[in-house]
């Protein structure tokens, strides 16, 4: 080969180097798998310098130096027996602590830093060591074998493998900086997270224990603790009485009581409760009770939820106290006694979940952190509410802001115009007048009933409402079919029996032609006819008077007062008894039927036994609907004795009321008008007056009750 031959190769040789490693230095500086990183050198390592086997080691988490990439390594005979491996095991350790690269020669030996013989170079070839420094200290190693050469190409390929190691440190301090910040940056986030976390709890903590309300601080609970479980749905369930009411449910703002589910969670809350322990279910490692088994099957088929924890909230015990001269050993003896008996449960916490079915170790702790602070919170509430007199208390407190010195002199004022009114209302006397319904009627008054039964073949020309009638005046005719067939069948039995009744007349007359006994017959068939006679008669004399009731005749002279008679009754079947029509006398007295509720009767009777006593009558004022703005007096005639449910006014007691008609315009004189009436009860304290439908409700529903 020329000169200009091996010049042209040197120069090619040294163009792929500086190619290989421009592109080495470019993938330190990028994010690159160290696989692809290392596996690249090993490639290119060995393509250039020809080597037999490469091995590039690095330094694990652990400490130790582990093989991260190589090839070729089984032509080199390290691995052919347990101590040739263990031999080379102990060369790279010693390279390892070398200060810089070496060229280790076939059976030379590797010093360690005592100087003593550490390790010797057991193959037949030449090894390349170039260590990987990197800014925490040495982080690896590139071992090569190379068949043995002349000395400054053996120094040319120790330069080469520096170089390459060199970059290989490059990416690798960039790799262990991009640890360390992602590292930095996760514990960045998860110290965000925890900050989140704690802030969460801190403001859960802070709203749950703001009221001592425990049906408001059980909505707290629910919707605040659904936020730090991260469940579904949370339900909180307060003891009222001896039992587990359900009072909140997260996301809601009322619980309907009468709803399957509800009764189902309250039942299965309450059999959870009795047993002690909290239920977490699905829970392989928990066998379920039977007794709470079937509730759980219940409310699952109503919630349809696939997880859900159950935590029974007991009332927290007592802690030690803190003295001055330290804590208080009888405190602490009775903070850690064992209770005298299981406590009940003060509330329930139920979580579910609607999407997932376990339970791993973040969701129990925040189950039972909710659970720890809803259990004080709780408690706090239902002992401040059930202290003697809470109510009073509770409102003496809410007035508080009443008596601050801003406020005084309004208050005070206040007081002593409530103290004023008061005293108006028990001490100043006013009159009792209670109020009724009720119509103004004549007291000549008839209902025109039908006396039979029938149906309105005619009414009469100018019968109609307003009408004046005389008495006995005809007003409709009915017909009855029935009684003029009836009439009819009497006639022709009449008839046939008068004309045998001449036949038997006519033969007895004929003496010569018949005989004593046929005469005798005669005789009686004669008597017989005539009697028959007399019956038909009578009986056509009684249906020609029930023929007279199928007139409708007026019973008394007045107004007829029913309107749209003739479309009311006009070939409509009637029933004997039933009313036709109305006729009144508006000429005579008049009076109104009022209709008091009957818990005012008492009243009444009182005022009526007191004005009879007193030789006057009881005064009623009236208005009428038809002219509101006149006030009219009368005097109470009669009070019935019997009440009667009479439509939507309920129980009512009929009051007559007499009244004097010529106070009226006889325009205003209308049979049924509307009349609004107070009967005078005597006098009472004004507040009675204005109350006393008030205080009859109190006395007969609340404290009736109560006695």
């Amino acid at each position: 080969m020329s000169s200009y031959d091996e010049s042209e190769e040197f120069e090619r040789a040294r163009r792929e180097i500086h190619e290989f490693l421009t592109k080495l230095e470019q993938m330190a500086h990028r994010e690159v798998a160290p696989a692809e990183f290392f596996g690249f050198i090993r490639d290119g390592v060995h393509r250039l310098m020809e080597s037999v086997a490469e091995v590039i080691w690095l330094v694990g988490d652990g400490g130790q130096v582990e093989p991260i990439c190589h090839a070729g390594i089984d032509l080199t005979g390290v691995s052919a027996t347990p101590e040739d491996t263990e031999a080379h095991n102990t060369l790279v350790t010693g390279l390892f602590g070398s200060g810089a690269g070496m060229l280790v020669a076939p059976g030379a030996s590797v010093n360690g830093p005592d100087g003593m013989a550490l390790a010797a170079n057991r193959t037949p070839l030449l090894v390349i060591a170039a260590p990987i420094d990197c800014t925490s200290g040495r982080a690896g190693l590139i071992e090569l074998f190379h068949q043995s050469n002349q000395d400054d190409v053996q120094r040319g390929y120790l330069r080469f493998s520096e170089q390459v190691a060199g970059l290989a440190a490059i990416y690798l301090n960039r790799q262990r900086n991009n640890q360390q910040v992602a590292a930095q940056r996760q514990q960045l986030v998860e110290s965000d997270v925890q900050q989140a976390a704690l802030s969460q709890v801190e403001r859960f903590s802070r709203a749950v224990h703001e009221s001592l309300d425990p049906v408001a601080t059980a909505f707290v609970l629910a919707n605040e603790a659904r936020r730090i479980i991260g469940c579904d749905r949370v339900s909180v369930l307060v003891k009222r009485g001896r039992i587990l009411r359900l009072e909140a449910v997260s996301g809601q703002e009322s619980v309907e009581r009468r709803a399957s589910a509800v009764q189902s969670i309250e039942g299965l809350a309450r059999v959870v409760a009795k047993a002690g322990d909290p239920l977490w279910h699905p829970d392989a490692n928990v066998e379920v009770l039977p007794q709470i088994e079937q509730e759980l099957e219940n409310y699952i088929d109503e919630s349809h939820a696939t997880a859900l924890a159950i935590i029974p909230l007991e009332k927290p015990r007592p802690t030690a106290v803190v003295k001055p001269g330290g804590v208080d050993a009888v405190a602490v003896a009775k903070a850690e006694a064992a209770p005298a008996s299981t406590p009940e449960p003060i509330g329930a916490l139920v979580a579910e979940w609607f999407s997932s079915n376990a339970f791993d170790g973040s969701k129990r702790a925040r189950v039972e952190l909710v659970a720890e602070h809803g259990r004080v919170a709780l408690a706090n509430a239902l002992a401040h509410t059930s202290l003697p007199l809470y109510p009073l208390l509770n409102l003496l407190g809410k007035s508080k802001a009443l008596t601050t010195a801003r406020n005084l002199p309004k208050t005070v004022l206040a007081v002593l115009a409530t103290l004023a009114a008061l005293a108006t209302l028990a001490f100043v006397p006013a009159e009792l007048r209670l109020e009724g319904k009720g119509t103004l009627e004549p007291v000549h008054r008839r209902e025109v009933f039908a006396q039979i039964d029938g149906v309105v073949e005619k009414v009469e020309s100018g019968v109609e409402g307003g009408a004046e009638v005389a008495v006995g005046q005809l007003l409709a005719s009915l017909r009855n079919r029935d009684l003029e067939v009836a009439i009819a069948d009497v006639l022709g039995r009449k008839a046939s029996t008068e004309e045998q009744l001449v036949s038997a007349r006519r033969s007895l007359l004929e003496d010569g032609k018949i005989s004593a006994d046929e005469k005798l017959r005669l005789a009686g068939r004669r008597a017989q006819l005539e009697r028959e006679v007399e019956s038909l008669d009578a009986q056509l004399k009684l249906y020609a008077e029930k023929k007279k009731e199928l007139d409708v005749r007026s019973p008394i002279a007045g107004v007829i007062v029913t309107w749209q008679v003739r479309d009311l009754l006009l070939l409509r079947p009637v029933e004997k008894g039933q009313v036709l029509m109305s006729v009144a006398d508006k000429t005579g007295p008049w009076e109104l039927e009022i209709k008091m509720p009957d818990d005012r009767l008492g009243h009444i009777n009182r005022a009526a036994a007191e004005a009879q006593q007193a030789g006057r009558e009881l005064v009623v004022d009236y208005i009428l609907a038809t002219d509101p703005g006149t006030r009219h007096y009368g005097t109470v005639k009669e009070i019935h004795e019997q009440a009667e449910v009479r439509g939507e006014e309920g129980n009512t007691v009929l009051v007559r009321v007499t009244i004097d008609p010529s106070r009226h315009d006889k325009e205003e004189l209308g049979a049924g008008a509307s009349v609004t009436a107070r009967i005078s009860c005597g006098r009472r304290s004004l507040g009675y007056v204005w109350f006393h439908d008030v205080l009859a409700f109190i006395q007969t529903q609340v404290l009736f009750r109560l006695w």
